[in-house]
């Protein structure tokens, strides 16, 4: 997010910023990536060619959205859990790429 930014020349203060890579990772564990969160929570694969970040906002925000839904719901944490089994299990492959 901090390369994107940098790229359209736009400052946006520490607070105000949410990045997905945050929200989904569980403490000393690795970083998922956007294109994996959106693979696994969403469906949907992304940036198979080319760097779009249009895109990466669009998807980060359903991320997002996808999050607070899951934490109303009481699901998050066993989400997150399944989220990390599936990526050790698939060696952190994409599922729709098979």
């Amino acid at each position: 997010m901090d390369k994107d930014l940098e790229i359209i020349n736009m400052f946006i203060p520490p607070y105000q910023l949410v990045d997905t890579v945050n929200i989904f990772r569980k403490e000393n564990s690795r970083k998922i990536s956007l294109r994996f969160l959106a693979n696994y929570l969403l469906g949907r694969d992304m940036q198979q060619d080319t760097h779009d970040s249009v895109e990466d906002a669009k998807i980060a925000y359903e991320i997002y959205l996808t999050a607070l839904r899951l934490i109303s719901q009481g699901r998050f944490n066993q989400v997150l859990d399944d989220i990390y089994e599936y990526g050790r299990k698939n060696e952190w492959r994409l599922g729709l790429d098979d």
